[in-house]
């Protein structure tokens, strides 16, 4: 058999299937995974799942993958990722891909001559400003964005340029510019914000002007100790006055423990001998009292029997 009837011969069986590619195919004979949350990055795509047809669910051995991800998860390339499927990054290692590097971002230097993350020029992440392309920006040398000084084509701004889109000048555009995602999410939020003290909306009780002015060192406090405020309980929150204030260590009045002259046996002093026999007789007394009651009303613990 000469060679191009051999070729022949195989060219004629295209519509032969074998019984193991239709298994494979059909996914016969898959067993599901023993529990969810496995590693499956070796493994192929769903086929039913691309489908919307697949009925093994989380327990299915192939990778279930939904949408389009740009960015390699940070937390698969250590091995620490616990989604599985259902992370919205990418477990794939694609250099195209990979996340910015912190330091790099953050420094403009990274001391890692192998580093795996991507090092983007900060001077490219910066988007020309809209509206001082399209003539005028309010925010001047303050704007966010960069303002790149042109040469605006004299045939554009007449009405018509026979060079187009090749032009070697600018064409202004003259249409608004539409406000970013971060802006509009900002002014959402804004709204949803009361002020506990003012109780008006668009600022936090942290940067209310009203607070400010009445006492800034309030301010300092709030902020720094990073918890809701409650304006009710300002009067609560206030320290108490010296004479107010019982030292546990010497049992005197007019100081606190880590202001204690008396040094670190000052517990072994007269005073605070007698606060602790003080304290002592009150707490005998309210468990008498507590004692009292229950004999009075009929309570009793468990395995206790009412005599």
């Amino acid at each position: 058999m000469s060679s191009s009837a051999y070729l022949n011969m195989l060219n004629a069986m295209d519509d032969v299937v074998f019984d193991v590619e239709e298994a494979l195919e059909n996914q016969i004979g898959l067993q599901p995974l023993p529990f969810p949350g496995m590693d499956k990055t070796g493994s192929a795509v769903c086929v039913f799942f691309l489908r919307g047809t697949c009925t093994r669910g989380i327990l299915c051995p192939l990778r279930h993958i939904s949408g389009e991800k740009a960015v390699v998860c940070k937390h698969w390339l250590r091995g620490l990722c616990k989604k599985g499927d259902q992370c919205e990054f990418l477990h794939e290692y694609d250099m195209n891909k990979m996340p910015e590097c912190y330091f790099f971002s953050k420094y403009n230097a990274c001391s890692n001559k192998e580093c795996p993350f991507r090092h983007i020029d900060p001077e490219s992440k910066i988007k020309d400003c809209p509206w001082y392309d399209r003539g005028f920006c309010r925010h001047g040398p303050l704007c966010k964005n960069r303002h790149r000084r042109r040469v605006m084509c004299i045939a554009y701004m007449n009405g018509f340029c026979l060079e187009g889109p090749k032009c070697k000048h600018h064409h202004p555009r003259f249409e608004l510019p539409q406000p970013d995602a971060s802006t509009n999410l900002r002014k959402m939020l804004s709204g949803s914000i009361v002020c506990h003290h003012c109780n008006e909306v668009g600022h936090k009780l942290s940067q209310c002007p009203k607070l400010a002015a009445a006492d800034p060192s309030l301010v300092t406090r709030i902020a720094f100790q990073g918890r809701r405020f409650d304006p009710v309980s300002l009067e609560q929150q206030r320290q108490r006055p010296l004479n107010e204030v019982t030292c546990y260590k010497c049992g005197e009045k007019g100081h606190y423990a880590n202001k204690c002259f008396k040094g670190a046996l000052a517990f072994l002093s007269e005073s605070a001998q007698r606060t602790q026999e003080i304290r002592q007789r009150e707490e005998e007394g309210q468990r008498q009292i507590a004692l009292e009651a229950n004999r009075r009303f009929g309570f009793r613990r468990a395995g206790e029997v009412l005599r």
